[in-house]
């Protein structure tokens, strides 16, 4: 698969994740305004580092095709975690709130 296809998928992925998140928040949908300002995800190797998620919170990374493929408890509202997950773009949704990351 070339570059472009990837990169085309992985947005359409991205879109169809936040339409879903935009219909399932509806009711908090102004919590979810000030929070996903503030949500932070950055990926150094295999390590995720997520910051000023909400306490308490799942985290879930799904591939580009949709799939989940890994979930995290998030006891706190920072912290990094360590993936083994093979290179990709990934989908990474915490409470509704959609990033895309890249594992090189």
């Amino acid at each position: 698969m070339n570059k472009r296809t990837c990169i085309i998928m992985c947005c359409a992925a991205l879109l169809t994740f936040c339409v879903q998140a935009q219909q399932s928040n509806t009711v908090a949908s102004i919590n979810t305004q000030q929070v996903d300002s503030s949500i932070k995800v950055s990926v150094v190797d295999k390590l995720i580092k997520v910051s000023n998620a909400p306490q308490n919170s799942k985290m879930e990374i799904y591939n580009i095709v949709g799939s989940k493929v890994h979930e995290i408890e998030m006891k706190h509202a920072s912290g990094e975690y360590l993936l083994s997950l093979p290179k990709g773009y990934y989908i990474v949704r915490i409470e509704g709130i959609v990033r895309k990351i890249v594992i090189r």
